[in-house]
């Protein structure tokens, strides 16, 4: 039998955990989560059970991945561009299934004499379905979600800048048989290919070193780092070349995941970030404002619904001690209720009744408010506001009465035409319906723009989740 869905309250306590945890980086590969060294794999969804509330950076294993350099000169401007001519490469290499995998892409500027270079990466197999909605079903906070071989390659740049600015350079990242092969000129990637050993031995691996290094003239093996994991004798008994070298053991049967931390939060330049949570988006200057006043809603709302209960438990009490009096004090004999006597205690019962109602419908009122969405309320009012041009909407009130389910918007605008767009676009936001402009005039005295006020009504749980989709996620 499946468990209960968590309160609101609680999830609410998971993602407070996940935004304040330090986050641990864990190395995802086809047989599943290596989370600690030393550790057996396991299932992404089992780690994500037990951990909930944490925050990630997902590592790849490059048997998990595809990839795909773009020839320079093709019309790619823009990310949805380059996925959607990535998705249709993969198709036809890969077939049907690959219309469902997810995709990265990567990008690097044009530069004086270089030209743009651009790239993208299919994430498959069983042990990456559904990683985005089993993480978010477990307020499971996912910082990076990229290859392995893109954080070696940023930790060894800033561990060797000498190594990285020389005219030639190579990153050979080895992950058992498969070998990825990253080029760097003068500290920019120039080159990335993933190879295939016939066996993950150190003999394969130096013949393919000496196959490469013939191939490229200009490189010398002095520019060659070699590093990752799973081959199958120590690399001491075979030398790799006599000026190759080598970081780690090449030997060990999982990565070391402290080598693949990032030397510094700024990244790299000239290096690709291929990230399957895409591009990270700029915090709008309204987010921290905007946050400040749910909580004070939400802590107003839990004070009043206090008070209520208090009142309650406050009145039941009296009604109870006003019962007992009664039952210990004998009735004194008295005469036959009159007409008006009988409709004065009848009023009196129906006065309680109405009383009673009354403090129950402001118990229920305050309940709903609690349980009202009000994150994504909020941000879609606020993406709505910041949208607009030329200048973003200044909001002065927001009122909402839950059991009509009506909101009211109070705001200032830039001129006339800005109201009329914002009452368009929260018209053809999910939950939103009946958006009117119910007022517009010039603004009071130490104000400029014009007032506005708007009004519609609210189906909660048609309201789109806050987050958003980044990039296209498994089904």
């Amino acid at each position: 039998m499946n468990s209960a869905p968590p309160s609101f309250l609680s999830r609410m306590r998971r993602r407070l955990r996940a935004r304040l945890a330090r986050p641990q980086t864990l190395f995802l590969t086809p047989e599943g989560l290596l989370a600690r060294p030393g550790g057996k794999a396991e299932a992404w969804a089992d780690w994500c059970r037990k951990q909930n509330g944490s925050a990630v950076r997902l590592l790849l294993s490059s048997r998990l991945l595809h990839e795909l350099v773009c020839q320079p000169g093709l019309p790619l401007a823009d990310e949805a561009q380059l996925l959607a001519y990535a998705r249709q490469q993969f198709g036809q290499y890969f077939g049907a299934a690959a219309k469902a995998w997810s995709l990265a892409s990567w990008r690097l500027a044009a530069e004086p004499g270089r030209v743009e270079q651009c790239g993208a990466l299919a994430l498959h197999g069983p042990a990456a379905q559904g990683w985005r909605e089993v993480a978010a079903e477990h307020e499971v906070r996912l910082l990076q979600v990229q290859p392995a071989w893109a954080a070696a390659l940023q930790r060894l740049v800033g561990e060797e800048p000498e190594w990285a600015a020389a005219e030639q350079a190579a990153l050979v990242w080895l992950e058992g048989a498969v070998v990825t092969w990253l080029s760097l000129t003068a500290g920019r990637l120039s080159g990335l290919r993933q190879l295939r050993l016939q066996e993950a031995s150190v003999e394969t691996l130096a013949e393919l070193l000496q196959e490469q290094l013939a191939l490229q003239p200009g490189l010398a093996a002095a520019q060659v780092r070699v590093a990752g994991y799973g081959l199958q004798v120590a690399v001491a008994s075979v030398k790799l070349g006599p000026a190759i070298h080598v970081h780690g053991r090449l030997d060990a049967p999982e990565p070391d995941l402290a080598a693949l931390e990032p030397v510094s939060a700024k990244p790299m330049p000239g290096l690709p970030r291929p990230d399957f949570l895409g591009a990270p988006r700029l915090r709008s200057p309204l987010a921290w404002p905007l946050a400040a006043t749910s909580l004070l809603v939400l802590a107003t709302a839990g004070w009043t619904a206090w008070e209520a209960q208090q009142e309650r438990a406050q009145g039941q009490q009296q009604l109870a001690d006003l019962q007992a009096r009664l039952r210990a004090k004998p009735a004194p004999a008295r005469a036959p209720a009159t007409l008006p006597a009988l409709a004065a205690q009848a009023g009196g019962r129906d006065s309680a009744r109405k009383l009673e109602a009354e403090r129950l419908r402001a118990a229920a009122e305050v309940q709903a408010l609690l349980r009202q969405p009000w994150e994504s309320l909020l941000v879609q009012v606020e993406q709505a506001g910041a949208a607009m041009q030329p200048a973003p909407l200044a909001w002065l009130a927001l009122d909402l009465n839950s059991a009509r389910q009506e909101l009211r918007l109070e705001g200032l605008a830039a001129d006339k035409l800005a109201p009329l767009q914002l009452v368009d676009r929260l018209a053809a936001q999910g939950g939103f319906r009946s958006v009117i402009l119910s007022r517009l005039q010039n603004a009071e005295q130490g104000l400029s723009g014009q007032r506005f006020e708007l009004n519609a009504k609210l189906q909660p749980e048609l309201l789109r989740p806050p987050g958003g989709a980044m990039a296209e996620a498994r089904p």
